[in-house]
C-alpha cells in the first residue's frame, strides 16, 4: 500500500508549511515548483552573505592577529573562500595578504631540469599582489631537501622575485642550513636598500653550534650586512627603521658592527670562534644603550676573559627590561652579570642550555642519563671547567653583586642545577634558616628573596630544593627565621617529576593549614609529560589538596615546551 503525505491545511503555522513544502508534501507541478524555489531563496540564504562589510572586515583583522604565521596565510586562503562576497571584500583587504612563506622543498627534476617554479613562491606572488603597496613579512626557509642539487637554484629563483619587494618589506625572516645559501642571500641583501625594513632574523644551523670550536672548513664570507654595513655603499644608511635583530650560527663581523636604534637583539647559538669577545660585545650594547629595551644571549658568550680590574665599572644598559641569557657553563653568565648592569630591568630569564642540548645531539651517549663520569662531558671545550652542571656560583653573585636583581618582577629558571654552596659568600651568611634545611635550600631561598619587587615566577625542571624554598619563601611563611620576601601573584612549575610537583603542593597546603601562608595565588600552573598529567590530578583528589584554597586560578597541563599562558 502506497501512502502519499497530505498537504499542509490553512491552519499550519508558515514555518511548518514551509518545511513540509520542502519535503515534497505539495504536488510536483512546474508552477508549484517555480513557487517553492522563490519561497526558499530566503531561506537557503546563509546569513554569513548579510554580514555589513567592516564586520567582515573586523573578522579578517581578527584572523591574521594570530601569533602563528602559517595559520595567518591558511586564514587568508579560507576566508577567500566563504562566497563570493567574502571573495571581493578580502581581495580588497591589503593586509590579508601581508605575510609571505617560501620554501626550498617543492623544487623537483624533470628530466634532469629544474621545474620552473615552486608551489610556495608561486603563492607568494600571488600574496604580493594582493597586498597592494602594505608592508610585507616575509619568512624564507631554505633547507636541503632530498634533491638539494638544486637548492642553489632554487635560492637564486626566490631572491630574484624577491628583491623587487624587499623595499616593501618590513619583517624578513632566513632559515638556512647551507652557508652557501647563507651567502646567495647575504649577496642579494647587500645590493637593495629597505627603508621599511623593522625586523631581521637569520637563523643558521641549530643550537649545536654552540657547542663546537669553530665551523668547518670556516667560511670565506663576509656578513657585513649582519653589522649594518655594505660594501659598496659603507656611508649609506641601507636600513633606517631597523629597530629588532636576531642571529644565530652565523659568523658576524663584530668589529664592524654599526647598527644602532635597535630596540631589541638577539645573539644565539654561535661556535666557540664566532662568539664576540666581552669587549666587543659592550661595544656594541653601548652603541644601543638609549634604545636597547630586549636582550637575548643563548650560547653566544666566550668566558675566561681577563675579569674587570677594580677601575672598571659596569657598562649600564639604562633602558633594558627584558633579559635572556641562555649558557653551556655558567661562567658565561657570570661573564654577563659582571660587565653590565640594568637598573630598569623587569624580566630575567636564566636556562642552563647544556643539557637538553647534549641529550638532543648525543642521545646514545646519555639514554641513561649524565653520568657526570662520562669522558664527554669533560672533554667538550664549551664545558670546561666542567662543574657538575652547577649554577650556584651564578646564583651567589646575582644575590651578592647584582643589583638590577632589586628590580625584577618575572623570573624564569630553567634547568638549574645547585650544589651545596661552600664559598665565602654563603659561609658568612647570618641566617637561622641554615640550622633547618640544606645549604643549597638556603641559597634557593635567598635568591628568590633577594627579588624584591618578584611577582611572576616560572620553574622549569626545578631541583627539589627549589620546590622546598618556595614554601618557605612565599608569603613570609617563616617570618620568625626570615625577613619578610615579596608576594608572588603567578607562580608556573614544569617538571618531569611529577612527584615534585605533589610535594610543593603538599608543603603548601601544610603551610596553609597551620596559617603559616595566608596568600592566596592569582594563578597556578602545573606542566608535566602528558602521559603523568592523569596521575598528577588523581594523586591531587586523593591528598585531598584543595587547589582553590592554593589560587585563585589554576592549571594541570601537559608540558610541550612552553606554559599555556
Amino acid at each position: 500500500m502506497q501512502t502519499v503525505p497530505s498537504a499542509p491545511n490553512n491552519n499550519t503555522p508558515p514555518a511548518v508549511a514551509q518545511h513540509a513544502e520542502v519535503t515534497g508534501s505539495t504536488n510536483d507541478t512546474p508552477l508549484s515548483i517555480a513557487n517553492r524555489a522563490s519561497n526558499l531563496q530566503h531561506v537557503r540564504k546563509s546569513s554569513i552573505n548579510t554580514l555589513p562589510e567592516e564586520i567582515i572586515l573586523h573578522i579578517f583583522k581578527l584572523g591574521v592577529s594570530c601569533c602563528n604565521s602559517q595559520r595567518r596565510i591558511d586564514f587568508a586562503v579560507s576566508a577567500s573562500h566563504v562566497c563570493s562576497s567574502w571573495r571581493n571584500i578580502a581581495f580588497s583587504c591589503s593586509s590579508l595578504w601581508a605575510d609571505i612563506t617560501i620554501t626550498a622543498d617543492n623544487m623537483h627534476n624533470v628530466d634532469g631540469e629544474l621545474s620552473i617554479e615552486n608551489a610556495s613562491l608561486l603563492r607568494a606572488k600571488e600574496f604580493a599582489l594582493r597586498s597592494g603597496v602594505f608592508p610585507l613579512s616575509v619568512r624564507l626557509k631554505l633547507f636541503r631537501t632530498p634533491n638539494s642539487v638544486f637548492i642553489r637554484q632554487d635560492a637564486t629563483m626566490i631572491m630574484n622575485w624577491l628583491r623587487q619587494v624587499l623595499p616593501r618589506v618590513k619583517y624578513l625572516s632566513v632559515r638556512c642550513d647551507t652557508l652557501q645559501v647563507a651567502r646567495l642571500v647575504m649577496t642579494y641583501l647587500h645590493a637593495t636598500p629597505m627603508g621599511t625594513l623593522e625586523t631581521f632574523k637569520m637563523k643558521y644551523g641549530s643550537t649545536v653550534l654552540s657547542f663546537r670550536q669553530s665551523l668547518l672548513p670556516p667560511p670565506p664570507i663576509h656578513f657585513l650586512f649582519l653589522a649594518g654595513q655594505n660594501e659598496e655603499h659603507p656611508t649609506v644608511d641601507f636600513l633606517p627603521k631597523l629597530t629588532r635583530v636576531e642571529v644565530s650560527g652565523f659568523p658576524v663581523p663584530w668589529s664592524q658592527w654599526s647598527l644602532t636604534r635597535l630596540t631589541s637583539l638577539s645573539i644565539n647559538f654561535m661556535t666557540m670562534h664566532d662568539r664576540p669577545s666581552i669587549d666587543l660585545l659592550k661595544y656594541i650594547l653601548t652603541l644601543n644603550r638609549e634604545t636597547l629595551e630586549k636582550v637575548e644571549i643563548q650560547g653566544a658568550i666566550l668566558q675566561f676573559e681577563n675579569p674587570p680590574s677594580a677601575d672598571d665599572l659596569p657598562t649600564k644598559l639604562p633602558r633594558l627590561m627584558d633579559l635572556t641569557l641562555g649558557y653551556i657553563s655558567q661562567w658565561e653568565a657570570i661573564t654577563y652579570f659582571i660587565h653590565f648592569e640594568a637598573p630598569a630591568l623587569k624580566h630575567l630569564r636564566l636556562s642552563d642550555i647544556s643539557r637538553p642540548i647534549l641529550a638532543q645531539y648525543w642521545p646514545q651517549q646519555f639514554k641513561d642519563g649524565f653520568n657526570l663520569s662520562n669522558p664527554i662531558l669533560h672533554n667538550m671545550p664549551a664545558l670546561r671547567p666542567f662543574e657538575d652542571f652547577s649554577s650556584t656560583t651564578l646564583l651567589e653573585i646575582l644575590v651578592d653583586r647584582w643589583p638590577s636583581i632589586l628590580t625584577i618582577e618575572t623570573l624564569t629558571l630553567e634547568h638549574f642545577t645547585l650544589t651545596p654552596p661552600s664559598s665565602d659568600y654563603f659561609l658568612e651568611i647570618n641566617d637561622p634558616l641554615k640550622q633547618f634545611y640544606d645549604p643549597h635550600v638556603v641559597l634557593a631561598h635567598h635568591m628568590l628573596k633577594a627579588c624584591s619587587q618578584l611577582r611572576r615566577l616560572a620553574l622549569i625542571n626545578p631541583e627539589e630544593c627549589f620546590i622546598r624554598a618556595l614554601n618557605i619563601y612565599p608569603d613570609g611563611a617563616d617570618t620568625e627565621n626570615s625577613g619578610p620576601a615579596p608576594v608572588l601573584t603567578h607562580l608556573y612549575l614544569a617538571s618531569l617529576h611529577p612527584e615534585r610537583l605533589l610535594l610543593f603542593l603538599k608543603q603548601r597546603a601544610e603551610n596553609l593549614a597551620m596559617e603559616k601562608g595566608p596568600h592566596v595565588l592569582d594563578y597556578l600552573e602545573l606542566a608535566t609529560k602528558p602521559k603523568d598529567v592523569g596521575y598528577l590530578l588523581e594523586a591531587i583528589e586523593s591528598d585531598h589538596i584543595d587547589m582553590n584554597r592554593l589560587a585563585k586560578n589554576s592549571l594541570v597541563a601537559r608540558w610541550q615546551g612552553s606554559f599555556s599562558t
